[in-house]
């Protein structure tokens, strides 16, 4: 029997630094080989295809309606940067969440940060500079009750070979300067949630069943890649290089099982429900499409 195809469309918003390149020629490839191995451990009855656009050059899905799954990448650059690719990148993810329901967003990092101020504007939820500094190398995640419950709860097709258990702690790479800021506890609007937090950053994810998911840490990165990333950034004037930094990005993490909790993301049944957000607010029901 014919496998079942799923389609990710990666919205490159960077590229590796040089010395990852060579191993990894986009982060979208690095997505993509983790999912289908994760895939193929807890859903062997999907394919995992995907289709990689660099949104500096103003490239997207010429259509949706075979993609199934959004991933926004990490970059070096704010999502309140005033560029031109970003503020089209803001346009596009609003479009697509308010008007192609079938289509899930994932977004790492960067893409965290850009999802969240773009779909939750309204609710007065934005990125900025996080005050606390830097967040480097392996951190533990504590998982938030109404993640945990929500995530595993969350009714998914029967492509899934056994029910995944979410942990209360899970831990990942990371490299961030900047955070999302959610005013108060009971800000974000109707089933999204909190996905959890670290000692350093109180917001580590946001998650809407069957629509959005996000992390702030990197599944896709692991000891070489980030330590690569630490030491390019260090030659761009980033205080990333300390000791302490290089030593916390030596450790073990989480990173497969995290994949698996994308892949049962991108097994969620679909939600109609995408438009509460911007109707609750007050804000544009359908945004206007970007050109």
């Amino acid at each position: 029997m014919a496998r079942q195809v799923l389609h990710i469309a990666m919205l490159n918003a960077d590229v590796p630094v040089p010395n990852v390149q060579p191993r990894w020629p986009s982060y979208g490839s690095i997505f993509a080989n983790l999912l289908t191995k994760a895939a193929n451990r807890i859903a062997p009855s999907i394919r995992i295809e995907s289709t990689e656009y660099n949104v500096h050059l103003d490239e997207y899905p010429p259509s949706l309606s075979n993609v199934d799954l959004l991933i926004i990448t990490g970059a070096a650059a704010s999502a309140y940067d005033n560029l031109d690719w970003i503020r089209k990148l803001d346009g596009y993810v609003r479009d697509v969440y308010a008007n192609h329901p079938h289509v899930k967003i994932f977004g790492s990092c960067f893409g965290h940060q850009l999802i969240g101020q773009s779909l939750l504007k309204e609710f007065r939820i934005y990125a900025e500079k996080d005050p606390n500094g830097h967040e480097v190398g392996v951190q533990a995640i504590t998982l938030s009750d109404d993640f945990r419950s929500s995530f595993q709860n969350a009714p998914r097709s029967d492509n899934l070979q056994n029910p995944l258990a979410v942990p209360e702690v899970v831990r990942l790479q990371f490299i961030h300067g900047d955070h999302v800021k959610i005013p108060h506890v009971d800000a974000l609007p109707p089933r999204w949630v909190n996905l959890g937090s670290t000692d350093h950053c109180a917001v580590q994810g946001l998650y809407e069943p069957g629509r959005v998911f996000t992390l702030q840490g990197h599944f896709e990165f692991d000891r070489f890649v980030n330590t690569e990333v630490l030491k390019y950034f260090a030659t761009q004037g980033w205080p990333v290089a300390k000791k302490e930094y290089l030593e916390a990005v030596d450790a073990d993490d989480d990173s497969e099982l995290v994949a698996e909790m994308v892949v049962c993301f991108l097994l969620e049944l679909s939600s109609s429900q995408g438009n509460e957000s911007f109707t609750k607010a007050g804000g544009l029901l359908t945004p206007p499409l970007i050109s």
